[in-house]
């Protein structure tokens, strides 16, 4: 699906559910719930707090749905909930101790085509912020405008991050 096409659907999704279809969160969820949790995996680097936030995210958007002004980025205002959620859940849990890789790899769950990828080998190369802008631009596909406002970072430091973080993953990684 492009770009547009969910944005406009959780657009169209969120107004619905203001207005009380309480069916359009699950169309929500079906265009919205791969990305929520890649983009808070990349932050929590837990799956299972993943999850949490995936859950706390959908329970967000039908918390503050009244909220959402019908033609702004949906995809960004949904990212933006999900962003904070999980820099709550590191937060909470700073002085807590990670799940081990091994739990991890045993208990994740990959779908087929993306198999072949090691994504979490390959985002450890970044840092924490690094990790959230690769991620929000290549694969929630959002505008670096909306990176921005998310991040808090003017346009023009957050492509100069951008664009070092992609050398940095070049200059680390075998990309034949």
């Amino acid at each position: 699906m492009l770009f547009n096409d969910v944005n406009n659907i959780c657009d169209k999704a969120i107004i619905e559910f203001s207005k009380g279809n309480h069916d359009s969160l699950s169309t929500i969820y079906d265009c919205m719930a791969r990305i929520i949790f890649s983009s808070a995996y990349a932050i929590v680097r837990n799956y299972q707090d993943t999850e949490d936030v995936l859950q706390d995210t959908m329970i967000q958007i039908a918390k503050y749905a009244h909220t959402y002004q019908k033609g702004s980025n949906a995809k960004a205002w949904i990212l933006s909930m999900t962003r904070h959620l999980s820099i709550d859940i590191l937060r909470k849990r700073k002085n807590s101790l990670p799940i081990d890789d091994e739990f991890l790899e045993n208990n994740m769950q990959i779908d087929d085509e993306y198999s072949h990828l090691d994504v979490h080998d390959i985002l450890d190369m970044l840092d924490e912020e690094e990790r959230q802008i690769i991620i929000f631009r290549l694969y929630a596909k959002l505008p670096y405008k909306e990176i921005s406002k998310m991040m808090n970072i003017n346009v023009s430091s957050l492509h100069k991050k951008y664009q070092r973080a992609i050398k940095k993953l070049k200059n680390n990684y075998d990309w034949r």
